[in-house]
């Protein structure tokens, strides 16, 4: 009789405390399940519940909060490769263990929305390119190297991306401030020199002559905006993403004589005072 009564104690108190905590036998395995940002531990406990990922809210809770997590979950998407236990669901969400591949991409400084858009292949199902060109901002998408996960979508990447973007540029943000020129005008400026310079001291001294140009009412006449030989001022927008050497010589150019630039068929820059040397400069180093 009493081994019936442990026996039966034994089975209750894993039904109460142990069985709660088990996977659910519809556990969706091979899935991806999405922790948006902002949910309290009650609302994903109660979503995680009707995912069949975990069994019991209360016991996710607790676990959670006896592991510190109850104001850090990480939110994101997770792989759910096989049933996994309510203590390690909340380990997994509070510390970020996606368990979801991750592939390394490298932007380029001077690549436009396209171009990167166009980085992201076959491995990456979710990315929609009419939506990561539609939505993102030319010039804001700083050129780095980054580690996707292979389920980000046009919306996350062009996020990653600003957001390195604000954190990249926030060392020299107060010296923008101060400068008497907006955000944009910086940023479309570095853009015209990320695609005509390519050492940092020769854009520092094509941002000077271009500054003057549009100082002088002068059109700029880039090669790489072909709009800017036909009406004076800056384009209305940038044209490429440029990297931070270009943002600062945007904002620090250097002062020198000259008007006019060009670059040979090598890459070199040449500079000119007038109009007259600029066209022999074309003549010395484009007409062969």
């Amino acid at each position: 009789m009493l081994r019936n009564y442990i026996f039966l104690s034994v089975i209750v108190l894993y039904v109460i405390c142990f069985f709660p905590t088990t996977p659910p036998r519809s556990f969706p395995s091979g899935s991806i399940v999405t922790i948006e940002e902002g949910l309290s531990l009650y609302e994903l406990g109660e979503i995680l519940e009707k995912g069949h990922v975990i069994r019991s809210p209360f016991w996710f809770r607790t676990v959670s909060i006896i592991l510190g997590g109850e104001y850090d979950m990480k939110a994101g998407q997770y792989l759910m490769p096989e049933p996994e236990s309510v203590f390690l669901i909340s380990w997994r969400v509070f510390h970020g263990d996606y368990k979801i591949e991750t592939v390394k991409l490298t932007i380029p400084e001077g690549f436009t929305i396209e171009k990167i858009s166009a980085l992201f292949d076959e491995r990456f199902t979710f990315f929609d390119h009419g939506a990561f060109v539609a939505e993102a901002r030319e010039g804001y998408l700083f050129p780095d190297t980054y580690f996707f996960e292979v389920t980000a979508t046009a919306s996350s990447s062009i996020k990653l991306l600003t957001d390195n973007f604000s954190r990249k540029i926030s060392i020299i943000r107060p010296e923008i401030e101060s400068s008497g020129l907006s955000l944009e005008k910086i940023i479309t400026m570095a853009s015209l020199l990320e695609a005509e310079a390519k050492t940092k001291e020769e854009r520092e001294i094509a941002s000077g002559i271009l500054w003057k140009r549009l100082k002088l009412g002068m059109p700029l006449q880039v090669d790489s905006e072909t709009g800017t030989y036909k009406f004076i001022g800056l384009p209305e927008s940038p044209i490429n993403n440029p990297g931070l050497v270009s943002i600062i010589a945007a904002l620090h150019p250097t002062s020198t004589p000259y008007l006019y630039f060009l670059t040979d068929k090598d890459g070199t820059m040449h500079y000119a005072k007038t109009f007259d040397e600029h066209k022999k400069n074309i003549i010395k180093y484009l007409s062969h």
